[in-house]
């Protein structure tokens, strides 16, 4: 039965091509070229090996009732590495995201393809093909798999086996191989949150974009820059149509892909895709063939970038505005009827003010970021209807966080004024008093000429929960490890044993681990034994003699 199915299914295989149509042809379908680039795909950077890695991602498979896999085929196989490639020696590794596609109860259950086509596709490809596979990696395997698996065993030879390694989440696949240079889609982290809470990666998981001690790292020329998370996010927020979306910084994200994408920042992971309708930005590394064919599923869009910002500022070791600062604006700007002037801001934003009651680096990431970014939103607010006031309400709470509740909460509506009067007055006179050329904020978001300072720098210690110069506390709850030493034991109670006597026995005396702590009362010498543990005195003949004549009164009459 079995060499019957390999047989049919030879046979099917043979119809099949392994070469998709010429790409100028009337025959070749671009949809199906756009599906299998979902599909397969190489990750930009090589293995630790050398050899390259495609990823192959079980979520991207359409349902198979509106799309005919047998002529999908050849346009996946295509993605594999060429004839002559594998000819000159070059060999190469698979990483198999087989989760799936993410189920929900808005979304339609796909139905992927049949394990006939799995081995359609392995009778179809060639030997070098074959041959020239390393690994393959299997993440987040399935009950289906698993029967794939067992199938392939029986058909294909024992060494096939020995290439395949299982590993059921990420941070397992990060023991084999460096997955901060996989390019892997949204997909597959949703399906590994639900079977991890996070994913952590050896020597490279920490601290070192969210909450990080240097919030301004230093580049090799020892200026400050902008961290990595915010060039990106914010480089994507300015695209001509992005800057143009309603609601930006106002409709939240989603929670689940904010926490993957801190993660994946705060772990340096290489290649992170940003991409709202025909407008897709990335990595420089990135080439530009992989970045065209990736789909809007597998990036992250307009409103994710715009809560990252958010949440960059609100995770900041020590806040904007600190609360050392609260009496000073409290007494400067707590009247609301108040207006707040242009020679108020420049006293407290200016990098040469020594009045100010913010910190150099408050001040500085103020008047090179934040500032520009909501000038230049506002100057789209008649499309995306998110003018100051909208921008400073949606700003302000991320930008206090003392270690009182409430009184962050009523210094909140002094923060949004402030906020408020400065994007308006930034274009219009704050901007040059504050030292700032019109052409730094692009500057700021160039990457740097260095691919060293690309990445921001790895904490060691991370848990660290210093606090301000003055030594305040905020309301953040902190785990610290104590690694001083034990205090010592209580002293154990002596007992006093009791020292043997000098005898005279032939018995040995008892040695001190035998003696009892306990003393007793030692017994009466020389009394006589009490009455009932007397015996008549005569001897054992006479006791013998009278039982014997005891048992003769009960003998038999009849004798």
């Amino acid at each position: 039965m079995r060499a019957f199915a390999r047989g049919a299914t030879r046979l099917r295989s043979t119809s099949l091509s392994a070469v998709p149509p010429p790409r100028f042809s009337s025959e070749y379908i671009n949809d199906y070229a756009d599906t299998a680039a979902s599909i397969l795909y190489r990750s930009p950077l090589t293995s630790e090996s050398g050899l390259p890695v495609y990823i192959l991602n079980a979520a991207a498979f359409p349902d198979a009732f509106q799309v005919d896999y047998d002529a999908l085929l050849p346009y996946v196989l295509a993605r594999l590495p060429g004839e002559e490639e594998l000819i000159a020696g070059e060999e190469y590794e698979i990483v198999f995201f087989a989760g799936g596609q993410a189920e929900s109860a808005t979304s339609d259950k796909k139905t992927g393809p049949g394990m006939g086509w799995y081995l359609q596709a392995y009778h179809v490809l060639s030997r070098a093909v074959r041959k020239r596979l390393q690994k393959l990696y299997v993440v987040h395997e399935r009950s289906w798999v698993r029967v794939l698996i067992e199938v392939f065993g029986t058909m294909v030879s024992p060494k096939f086996r020995k290439k395949i390694v299982h590993v059921s989440t990420l941070t397992s696949l990060a023991l084999h191989i460096p997955i901060e240079k996989l390019l892997i889609p949204p997909s597959v982290y949703l399906h590994d949150r639900r079977l991890s809470p996070d994913v952590h990666s050896p020597y490279v998981s920490g601290r070192r974009a969210f909450g990080a001690n240097d919030p301004m790292p230093r580049n090799l020329y020892g200026q400050r820059r902008l961290p990595r998370v915010l060039r990106e996010t914010t480089t994507f927020l300015c695209q001509s149509e992005n800057i143009k979306t309603e609601g930006i910084f106002r409709i939240p994200p989603q929670s689940i892909f904010v926490g993957i994408l801190r993660e994946a920042y705060d772990r340096g992971q290489q290649f992170i895709v940003w991409k709202e309708g025909g407008i897709t930005y990335s990595q420089p590394d990135l080439d530009h063939h992989t970045l065209r064919h990736i789909q809007q599923t597998d990036a992250y869009g307009v409103h994710l970038a715009a809560g990252l910002i958010k949440l960059w500022y609100r995770e900041l070791k020590t806040p904007i505005f600190h609360e050392t600062c609260y009496d000073e604006l409290r007494y400067k700007f707590g009247d609301s009827q108040t207006d707040i002037e242009l020679d108020d801001l420049v006293e407290m934003l200016s990098p040469t003010s020594s009045a100010s009651c913010l910190s150099q680096s408050a001040r500085l990431i103020l008047i090179l970021h934040l500032f520009p970014l909501l000038s230049l939103v506002t100057s789209h607010q008649k499309i995306n209807k998110m003018t100051p006031d909208n921008l400073a309400i949606c700003f302000s709470p991320a930008l206090v966080c003392g270690s009182d509740q409430l009184a962050d909460a009523k210094m909140t509506s002094i923060v949004r004024r402030i906020l408020e009067a400065a994007v308006e007055h930034w274009p219009h006179g704050l901007r040059d008093a504050c030292q700032t050329a019109p052409d730094s904020f692009a500057a700021a978001l160039r990457p740097p000429p260095a691919a060293q300072d690309y990445e921001d720098p790895l904490q060691e210690n991370y848990r660290d929960t210093s606090s301000h110069d003055s030594g305040e506390r905020f309301h953040r709850i902190h785990l610290q490890d104590d690694e001083s030493a034990s205090p010592p034991l209580p002293p154990r109670p002596m007992v006093k044993m009791r020292q043997p006597e000098e005898s005279n026995s032939a018995f040995p005396a008892r040695t001190d681990s035998l003696a009892s702590p306990v003393k007793r009362k030692p017994a009466p010498i020389g009394v006589a034994p009490p009455p009932h543990a007397t015996f008549p005195s005569r001897s054992v003949s006479q006791s013998y003699s009278s039982q014997s004549s005891t048992l003769n009164d009960f003998t038999d009459v009849r004798n």
